[in-house]
């Protein structure tokens, strides 16, 4: 049976739907993803699960569930910064790892009271750029490139 994977990349300006056989494993999802990037011969990459530490992941799947969410990198790790109230906060994530996430440790970290970081959100240091919460921070860095910078800002709010 076909499955859809949802694969998103430093080397894809979106989002990308990938159809792989259910059964076919760990090497048909790798072979389905890079045949959807443009890499250099020989250019080493990594397949991540979407919010999960584990490097190796993916080699553990007998079976490729539907609607899987994966994240295709040069780099295994991402130094990610977060600023705040002039504090900032640093951790090293997987590409894999979505801003949602990021945002939830950061508010933690900095000991943000749960009622006051629902009205915060990420922006990258020194853009207007908000990226939505199930964005892989991988598609925000270009490898070589290794660090993502953000601030804790308020959500813009709706009168009317």
């Amino acid at each position: 049976m076909k499955v859809k994977v949802f694969l998103q990349s430093e080397l894809l300006s979106d989002i990308e739907v990938v159809e792989v056989d259910s059964d076919g494993g760990h090497s048909m999802l790798r072979a389905a993803c890079l045949a959807k990037v443009n890499l250099q011969p020989n250019e080493k990459f990594f397949i991540f699960i979407e919010d999960d530490d584990d490097e190796h992941a993916l080699e553990k799947l007998s079976q490729v569930n539907e609607g899987i969410r994966v994240q295709l990198h040069r780099l295994k790790s991402i130094d990610v910064i977060v600023r705040y109230a002039g504090k900032d906060v640093l951790r090293s994530f997987r590409p894999s790892t979505t801003v949602g996430r990021v945002k939830k440790w950061a508010t933690h970290e900095l000991g943000v009271a749960p009622s006051d970081a629902a009205e915060l959100m990420l922006q990258i240091r020194g853009t207007d750029n908000r990226p939505d919460a199930d964005i892989h921070i991988g598609t925000l860095v270009k490898a070589p490139e290794h660090k993502l910078e953000f601030d804790l800002v308020p959500s813009p709010r709706v009168n009317g």
